[in-house]
């Protein structure tokens, strides 16, 4: 891709994140958005404002979410720099500014005042709220993951300084492309030329029923979820609409999101993606058996890389265009990692780490099976015991973890069975097109790779220490010191 014609592009990220940047942000109490937070208010102090999108329910207030946001370890660095709890208040938290608001609600649920301030203010729109449940019914997963896109861009739309929307999306928007080379571009879809009647048939012409039938009978044979069914409907209809819209969209397509590799501490993980509760099930001794194939390559990335590439990304932001760029974030295709080196990475670390407290047997592993043999190993483990647990309801909590673990792995064996490959040449173009002082705080870490053993411990470590919330004992006789103490 040829350097972005635009005011700014990599080169200039620093005039780019100024003193009159003021961020628009949505999602921050997740994984990906907490993450970019953090990465804001520790690299580029000279930003003034960041408006947080924040859905409030129940008893819960505005004041009681950020104080949960920033209640968690990743916050633990950006806090060292300051002398006390209250002059990290008065210097960076002051900056978050939280905004009431829904992003499956019609103009995102803001009231009229705030839509008028962030209408006025806003110049960079990060978009990283998504549902991420795997079987969301089709309605559900449309409303946040298809229509919280279209709602952000109507309130871009009357910004009158903004210079950039980044995206976030998923690689796995070109999930029914299994075993090919994906490039950065959008494909045409899978279920019909015209995107836009797609999506005007769910929206306005079907009843609940038939798009329930819709998502059993044709989403479901070409999709292996409506979660990446409806990424997908939400970049096929950016790309119908971006000239008419004329707005500096940037599309970021992360792979499979893990835990920290560097920044701010390594290791840092939170939320329940699969693969963290592939690694919570087998230190618990829960789940051994997972649906897999331990030839095939998966494309796992650190959440850091992700987080780099999205701020980088959105100084490329054009609106002249016909199209968004896109930027896969992954290592399918310079540095991958196959299934089966990820259990024996995954088991070195839990046979020397040792269960955690809450073990529910000290059977600690994962192992991969092809599903005939999964459904047969599962029967032998667990049949008996759930019958059992069905005639003792004072168990029944035990019944549901044991349930529910198994419907994970059904849920997530279509990416542990099969494998993409997602070209990342214009995520390494953006890299070598920052400016040297920034190479450092927003090159993604592609090109440089990673040691996945090291990568791995750290990983496990993390989730035993942000997830269960115990500090494992470190196991320095596994791999060197410096590996697994976080000087990466």
């Amino acid at each position: 891709m040829s350097p972005p014609q635009n005011k700014y592009g990599p080169a200039k990220a620093i005039e780019f994140y100024n003193k009159n940047t003021v961020i628009f942000l949505t999602g921050a109490t997740g994984f990906i958005g907490k993450a970019i937070l953090e990465k804001l208010l520790r690299s580029f102090p000279q930003i003034t404002k960041i408006y947080l999108l924040i859905r409030v329910s129940g008893k819960k207030t505005l004041k009681d979410r950020i104080e949960n946001i920033f209640s968690s370890r990743i916050f633990d660095t950006v806090k060292s720099q300051f002398s006390s709890a209250q002059e990290f208040q008065e210097k960076i938290v002051r900056k978050v500014v939280p905004v009431k608001g829904d992003i499956s609600a019609n103009h995102l649920g803001l009231s009229d005042e705030d839509m008028a301030m962030v209408q006025e203010d806003t110049t960079v729109f990060i978009n990283s709220a998504a549902s991420i449940k795997f079987n969301d019914p089709l309605k559900t997963a449309l409303e946040i993951n298809t229509n919280g896109p279209l709602r952000i861009f109507e309130i871009a739309k009357g910004c009158k300084n903004l210079a950039a929307i980044v995206h976030i999306s998923t690689c796995f928007v070109n999930a029914p492309m299994f075993e090919q080379h994906i490039d950065e571009i959008i494909y045409p879809h899978p279920l019909g030329d015209d995107p836009e009647a797609i999506y005007d048939m769910l929206s306005t012409k079907m009843s609940s029923k038939e798009i329930k039938d819709y998502e059993e009978s044709v989403v479901l044979k070409a999709y292996p979820n409506t979660y990446t069914f409806a990424k997908s409907l939400a970049e096929h209809l950016i790309k119908s609409r971006y000239r008419d819209m004329a707005l500096p969209i940037v599309i970021v397509r992360p792979a499979i999101v893990t835990a920290a590799y560097k920044e701010p501490v390594p290791g840092w993980v939170e939320g329940s993606a699969a693969t963290n509760k592939a690694i919570v099930a087998g230190s618990i001794g829960l789940i051994q058996e997972w649906i897999g194939n331990e030839s095939t390559k998966t494309d796992l990335v650190p959440v850091d890389f992700v987080v780099k590439t999205t701020l980088l990304s959105a100084t490329t932001a054009d609106r002249t265009l016909t199209e968004p760029r896109i930027y896969h974030v992954g290592t399918s295709c310079i540095n991958p990692i196959t299934w089966g080196e990820f259990k024996t990475y995954l088991n070195s670390y839990l046979i020397v780490a040792g269960p955690p407290s809450q073990r529910i047997s000290d059977d600690i592993r994962c192992d991969f099976y092809l599903p005939a043999e999964f459904e047969r190993r599962f029967e032998a483990r667990f049949g008996e015991l759930i019958r059992t647990l069905d005639q003792h309801k004072d168990n029944e909590k035990l019944k549901r973890q044991i349930i529910m673990a198994k419907n994970l792995i059904i849920d997530f064996k279509a990416f542990t069975l099969n494998q993409w490959f997602f070209d990342v040449t214009n995520t390494l173009a953006l890299d070598d097109a920052a400016p040297e002082e920034l190479k450092s705080e927003l090159k993604s870490g592609l090109k440089e790779g990673m040691d996945w053993h090291r990568y791995m411990v750290c990983y496990a470590s993390g989730v035993h220490r942000f997830i269960l919330g115990e500090e494992v004992a470190i196991p320095y006789g596994m791999v060197a010191k410096e590996k697994i103490t976080g000087r990466l």
